[in-house]
């Protein structure tokens, strides 16, 4: 545990460092992510269930020795982007390397959050001193226009469909470094952002404002709020579906809609609290008030263990709520892997009309990352290991749309409103 300790402080130093100074890599540290490279050309062929299912064995090699070409003239952070770009190559999401979750990466971040909202992508939250800037729109970044920015961000977004290009751009977007090693801009220490509010525009410079936030976990927790940090939806009521984000699943009875609210954020089990039990409970709570719809919100769920799917989908096949209109699903561009697979087989099995944003994925897809460290940079560069087959193999659609379409937008989110629980009928 000490040695990990010290390994993770020298990465997280070292890439401190080379943010402030901007060096290119010395000849040691050229060496050593040679090795790393020479290892990584192994080992992804070696784990991943089948890594040329989208790209050429040439393409791979090609890819390497670029990077590997490039190396002198390269700082820390950029060989770390292009090695996003290799992941991404290989076209599955569980395949990727994620400076949002791996700490060795240490990533910088802008003093804003940003959000991919039906408007466009907005400030939803910023440090104290920049909080006027919270509502702005993006409309360019050093003067390139946002959609410019998206292309130059997106090579470098793993993803299984077109949900996860817009859940993940907002993060890279709010990275000095990858926006200095895609071109936007050329200095990690300022950024100029162009926003748009009310008609009128106006452009800011930023710097960073310490390390990007660890997003680990299978739940989502890029709505968490951050300390000393103002958010959009401060000082309103706080919508149902991100009040109680941490918790792993929870109900709660909404009389006036007469609806049994259920939230599964990820696909695993409380010690103390099975989610056989859990389940078990929450519908006879529903019976016991005479509830009329059960409504369940996978919104916030990355996955998980997809052995329990049985546990939530056995149950309400036997309940009185499997029936025409009275049973539904929120998804959302977070909804994936484990929780993609839940989606699939209540999709097949159940009478649930789907409501919100598509999923992040499709009933075929890969999964069950296997995380490969880099034995020099300590990164972790995942590789998908296995092929989930739920749907039929003719099936191409890569998402499931909702029935009931209900994107967010900023305007709801300001005012705490949940357009896809309203968007219910009663």
């Amino acid at each position: 545990m000490r040695r990990f300790g010290t390994v993770v402080f020298l990465a997280v130093f070292h890439a401190t460092t080379l943010f402030a100074q901007g060096t290119r890599l010395d000849s040691t540290e050229v060496r050593r992510w040679r090795e790393d490279l020479a290892f990584l050309r192994t080992e992804a062929p070696a784990r991943h269930a089948s890594l040329f299912h989208q790209m050429t064995a040439a393409q791979f090699d090609s890819a390497l020795n670029s990077i590997d070409s490039r190396l002198p003239a390269l700082s820390r952070h950029q060989v770390i982007v292009e090695l996003q770009k290799l992941a991404a190559l290989i076209g599955d999401g569980h395949s990727n390397v994620g400076p949002w979750r791996d700490s060795v990466i240490a990533f910088h971040t802008l003093p804003v959050s940003l959000y991919w909202f039906s408007e466009g992508i907005i400030v939803r939250a910023a440090d104290s001193a920049h909080a006027s800037l919270i509502g702005g729109k993006v409309v360019a970044i050093n003067g390139m226009p946002i959609d410019s920015a998206i292309a130059r961000v997106r090579p470098l977004i793993s993803h299984d469909n077109e949900m996860g290009i817009r859940a993940f751009t907002p993060f890279f977007l709010a990275m000095p470094e990858i926006l200095q090693a895609t071109g936007i801009v050329p200095d990690v220490e300022r950024v100029a952002l162009t926003l748009e509010s009310a008609g009128k525009r106006r452009t800011v410079t930023l710097v960073p404002a310490g390390l990007f936030p660890m997003l680990t976990g299978d739940a989502d927790r890029s709505w968490i709020r951050r300390a000393g940090w103002v958010d959009a939806r401060d000082g309103k009521q706080e919508a149902l579906w991100l009040s109680d984000p941490l918790n792993i699943y929870w109900y709660k009875y909404l009389p006036d809609a007469r609806t049994l609210y259920l939230q599964i954020n990820t696909i695993q089990q409380k010690q103390a609290d099975s989610l056989r039990r859990f389940i078990a409970r929450a519908i006879a709570a529903a019976d016991s008030a005479g509830a009329d719809k059960l409504v369940l919100d996978l919104r916030l769920n990355g996955g998980g263990n997809g052995d329990f799917n049985k546990h939530i989908l056995l149950p309400i096949l036997k309940s009185r709520f499997d029936t025409s209109g009275h049973f539904y699903v929120i998804t959302g561009r977070r909804t994936w892997s484990a929780a993609q697979m839940l989606v699939t087989e209540l999709m097949k099995y159940t009478t649930a009309i789907f409501v919100g944003e598509p999923s992040a994925s499709h009933g075929n897809h890969y999964g069950d990352s296997y995380r490969i460290v880099l034995p020099n940079s300590r990164v972790t560069f995942r590789v998908s290991t296995l092929w989930h087959q739920y749907l039929d193999s003719r099936d191409k659609r890569l998402m499931i749309e909702p029935t009931i379409k209900a994107p967010l937008s900023f305007a709801d989110y300001a005012a705490g409103r949940d357009p896809a629980l309203t968007a219910i009928p009663r």
